[in-house]
């Protein structure tokens, strides 16, 4: 049987690290049921599963830090310093180790290829490496090089025949779009909505219009914006993991624009209020249905700029609202999905269902009186 070839770059998996979001869990099922053959670059495989350089500059950086506390803390202190740093380093290295089990045993489940790369691709890179060409930000960008091993494996693929590929990264992206036979998306959620990717699904014999499946979905989201509060709970938690430990600029009215923004960094998310949809929805395939939402959330955020604030009441107030928008997930067995529509309720659909929000479109600040 043939199938949808789909290739998936660095940023594409980093987006979702749990490798278990609605659209990656709809993208999933289709390879799983013989559809989709996931293709993924060895070294996108290798830089998922193992510390960002960004995570070891961070560690180095903290340990030339805590080198030059110790030489000016107090000697009992030593050993509460390095305690912690391995502390640190060990929670570094479980995150690892996490990252590695989920890739395998998405991997096993999957079916997903891993692509080494080709004889000739390390000549190839060097040339791009010395021009400055895509995926290249300049001549000799030495921290580009995996991104350009990562673009040669996918365009290798490319010459065996037309595919898919999903990359968030501008220049990976862009150096991927010049190739006609490749199709590039910036998530998983925009190739499975897409025309393209449905037309491709047609032409290997899958009916992506299942007799009583259209009615059974309009019946899920329905009942879904009609009760939508019992899932309130787990939603305002996904929110919470999703916005706590984000960075914001924004406009400080006391100076000068020229300055640049400053940043906010929200520390905690206390409440989310004001759960909005709007109606519009999709389905992804597989059982996956996406809604839009908006919402608003109120944060405690660290405003080294902006100066204390003080409630009504005259009390130090460090919480600050913002909003959030983007879209909700709502996965069932597609099995349910195919049953006749005149014999179930969107109430009895929506009960066996699970509901997430795994990503967020945009996290936006809402300015205050000073």
């Amino acid at each position: 049987m043939c199938k949808v070839k789909v290739a998936l770059d660095t940023s594409t998996l980093r987006s979702d690290p749990g490798l278990s979001s609605g659209p990656m869990e709809a993208l999933a099922r289709h390879a799983k049921k013989g559809r989709v053959e996931i293709l993924i670059p060895s070294v996108v495989a290798g830089e998922f599963t193992s510390k960002p350089s960004a995570k070891i500059e961070s560690l180095e950086e903290l340990h030339k830090t805590l080198k030059k506390l110790k030489q000016n803390a107090p000697s009992h202190l030593h050993v509460t310093i390095a305690e912690f740093e391995t502390h640190i380093e060990a929670e570094f290295n479980r995150h690892e180790a996490v990252a590695k089990q989920r890739f395998t045993e998405w991997q096993k489940r999957t079916g997903a290829k891993i692509v080494q790369p080709a004889a000739d691709h390390a000549a190839r890179v060097l040339d791009k490496y010395f021009a400055g060409t895509l995926p290249f930000g300049s001549v000799k960008a030495r921290t580009d090089i995996p991104d350009a091993f990562i673009v040669e494996t996918i365009l290798g693929l490319a010459s065996q025949g037309e595919l898919f590929a999903v990359a968030n990264d501008g220049r990976v992206a862009k150096a991927l779009r010049e190739i006609p036979v490749i199709t590039v998306f910036e998530s998983i959620k925009n190739l499975l909505a897409s025309d393209e990717f449905k037309e491709a699904l047609t032409d290997i014999g899958f009916d992506t219009e299942a007799e009583y499946e259209e009615a059974n979905i309009e019946k899920v989201v329905m009942e879904f914006l009609r009760d939508h509060a019992r899932f309130h709970r787990s939603m305002e938690e996904d929110v919470a993991s999703l916005v706590a430990g984000q960075t914001l600029e924004y406009w400080n009215p006391h100076y000068d624009e020229e300055e640049g923004p400053d940043e906010i960094y929200i520390d905690s998310v206390e409440e989310v209020s004001d759960w909005t949809f709007d109606g519009n929805s999709d389905y992804l395939g597989e059982g996956v249905i996406l809604v839009s939402f908006e919402a608003r959330v109120e944060v405690f955020a660290d405003d080294p700029m902006g100066g204390p604030w003080h409630d009504e009441e005259g009390n130090l107030d460090s919480s600050r609202i913002v909003t959030i928008s983007g879209a909700l997930s709502i996965s069932l067995d597609q099995v349910d999905l195919l049953k006749d529509s005149t014999n179930t309720s969107g109430q009895e659909l929506l009960k066996a269902a699970t509901v997430s929000i795994d990503e967020l479109d945009d996290i936006s600040l809402v300015a205050r009186s000073y």
